[in-house]
């Protein structure tokens, strides 16, 4: 059983790739084995249709690779102005075309948040389960999401509070037992 993991967030040291990391080590933990994709050192252009579908970039080809070899998707993202970052928008455009080969179709997908705000980024997993589901993709329902992450991970990238990290154990665990059962 093999999982993509990658994060929306571009920002070195994000608080959305500390908890894809916790996330990871729970799913690994479980058996499965993780690609984590480092989507910054991606440095992905802008998908333009006019260019980019005869002549993607290797990186493009890399990502759309590593979707088809995976049985599912573990997706962090932030959240800004209610939705989610514009690069990751473009890194799922630019993947899912030209969409008859759609690497996307009939993956599990579990999605994650941190914020250093309040609302736990509820808005942009709205957001990006709609675009999940339009790909094709199996999306597990609900969303794990850290509010006021600034307070939330401790000096190592774990989360504080234990009620927390069992949530991500048991969110990590869902995600894990729908790609036992999509894999059989």
């Amino acid at each position: 059983m093999k999982a993509l993991a990658f994060s929306g967030s571009l920002r070195t040291g994000s608080w959305n790739e500390r908890l894809l990391a916790a996330a990871v080590k729970g799913l690994e933990a479980r058996g499965v084995t993780v690609d984590v994709w480092n989507f910054k050192a991606a440095n992905l252009p802008v998908y333009d249709p006019d260019t980019s579908d005869a002549n993607p970039p290797a990186a493009m080809v890399d990502f759309k690779a590593r979707v088809r070899g995976a049985a599912g998707l573990l997706v962090a993202t932030p959240e800004y102005n209610y939705s989610y970052p514009g690069a990751l928008k473009n890194l799922l455009d630019f993947a899912s075309r030209p969409s008859s080969e759609n690497p996307f179709r009939g993956k599990v997908t579990a999605q994650l948040g941190a914020t250093p705000g309040p609302g736990g980024t509820l808005q942009a997993q709205v957001m990006l389960r709609h675009v999940l589901a339009g790909l094709g993709c199996h999306t597990l329902p609900g969303a794990f999401t850290v509010s006021r992450a600034a307070d939330a991970f401790d000096e190592t990238g774990a989360l504080k509070d234990e009620r927390q990290r069992k949530n991500l154990d048991d969110f990590v665990g869902r995600f894990a037992d729908e790609l036992t059962l999509r894999s059989r």
